[in-house]
């Protein structure tokens, strides 16, 4: 028997899709069918991933050809460990989600991606693939951004970095505005392009997508290569859906299929304060333009739940969903980690309790009349989990950093959020 067919029996016999799939606690799909670049130029397999010591599978800034990423050495090592039941750092953040009983990005590209399982049995004993084929591709190109979001940075908006200045603390990238993933960006450019045939899928966030020049230029290549049939997916603050010369709208409807998510985290003066250049009115605008104008946008919502939000989510979902601005089933509730002053596992333990007691009213007499609300009820079953999972600590630093941020913007916390003057109050002590 040829080496190749005994490696790929081998693969097979040891491997089962099942075994694989279903019951191990750290194989996943997306090392065989994903490469996603953050705005610092680190290569990962997906955007979940907790890059840190060198343990990325590329670097767009020291080598700015993607395919070389895809058989790197970590790329491989990474999936023989996955192969044989090794955890690694950089998948620690579906590790967490899962150790809270909850479901994971893991769980997801095992269940959406297994059409792709015998990439297994085609996978070398070194771990690298015999051919550059990335069916799912998410580069976030720069960190160029309309808002500054409280829980965001200048890593990944160009807007926050004057206030960092003010606040004389250095950026976590170099002290320039813009940041790109790629510092030779024609070399990666004609990298990407060789990549875009083939692609199935290519996710756009940022920064915001929908205000970089590279999102457009992607759109229009995909339709002059003729590959419209790929599914286009966002992350994007959907506030504007007109940029330079480009009618996003107009460019989406010669695709086959868009899925928008929606990064919103309140609504009105409570939604605008957590997303500093957040405009409500324009916000329910663009929803309902898209909703008339674009029926082949799948449109949902992704929420980051902070301590700035937590109590109010019942409220947003419900208005979201009673004004027909997103179906039962398309909001999600994603759990921040980081910066850690807004980790929901630091509120106080009253605060703990009142939104405890909130979300099970909201379940028991709103999400009970509700229709395809299994997805939100997990979803809130996970924030519970998350924020009783610590019993918090003195969040001193929630406090400086609502007053530092308030002072150099002249906003007012406890104006808009009376509700949580506990947390001002008692990291005073």
């Amino acid at each position: 028997m040829k080496k190749k067919g005994f490696i790929k029996s081998i693969w097979s016999y040891l491997f089962g899709q099942d075994k694989l799939l279903k019951r191990s606690d750290v194989f996943c799909m997306s090392p065989w069918v994903q490469l996603h670049a953050q705005t610092n130029g680190k290569v990962a397999p997906c955007c979940m991933s907790l890059v840190i010591d060198g343990n990325e599978v590329g670097d767009l800034r020291k080598n700015p050809n993607l395919a070389d990423a895809w058989n790197s050495g970590n790329m491989k090592q990474l999936r023989r460990n996955m192969l044989e039941g090794k955890k690694s750092t950089i998948c620690t953040s579906c590790y967490k989600y899962e150790a809270l009983g909850n479901s994971s990005e893991r769980n997801l590209y095992n269940r959406d991606y297994q059409d792709y399982f015998n990439r297994i049995s085609e996978t070398g004993a070194d771990g690298s693939l015999p051919e550059v084929n990335v069916p799912i591709i998410d580069i976030r190109f720069s960190n160029k951004c309309n808002y500054k979001c409280r829980i965001c940075s200048s890593e990944f908006s160009t807007m926050w970095y004057e206030d960092e200045v003010k606040l004389n603390k250095s950026p976590d990238t170099e002290l320039v505005k813009e940041v790109r993933a790629a510092t030779d960006g024609a070399a990666f450019w004609e990298s990407y392009k060789t990549m875009l045939p083939q692609a199935k899928r290519i996710h756009f966030a940022g920064g915001e997508p929908l205000f970089m020049d590279e999102h457009y230029d992607s759109l229009d290549h995909l339709i002059n290569i003729n590959n419209t049939d790929v599914i286009l997916s966002y992350n994007t603050n959907f506030s504007t859906l007109r940029y330079k010369k480009y009618d996003v709208i107009e460019m989406w409807s010669k695709f086959k299929r868009v899925e928008v998510w929606a990064s919103l985290d309140g609504m009105f003066a409570k939604g605008d304060y957590q997303r500093k250049g957040q405009n409500w009115e324009k916000i329910e605008k663009n929803i309902r333009e898209v909703q008339q104008k674009c029926p082949n946008v799948l449109f949902g919502v992704n929420v980051t739940v902070s301590i700035l939000n937590v109590l109010d989510i019942p409220a947003f979902y419900q208005y979201m969903v009673e004004h027909k601005l997103v179906q039962p089933d398309r909001m999600n509730l994603y759990l921040l980690f980081s910066p850690d002053e807004f980790n929901v596992v630091n509120l106080t333990p009253a605060l703990k309790q009142k939104v405890k007691q909130q979300f099970e009213e909201f379940e028991k007499n709103y999400l009970s009349t509700v229709p395809n609300s299994d997805n939100i009820r997990s979803h809130i079953k996970r924030v519970i989990g998350n924020m009783m999972s610590e019993p918090g600590k003195e969040n001193n630093d929630f406090l400086n950093t609502i007053n530092e941020v308030d002072a150099i913007r002249d906003e007012h916390f406890i104006s808009i959020y009376p509700e949580l003057g506990e947390m001002m109050a008692i990291t005073k002590k």
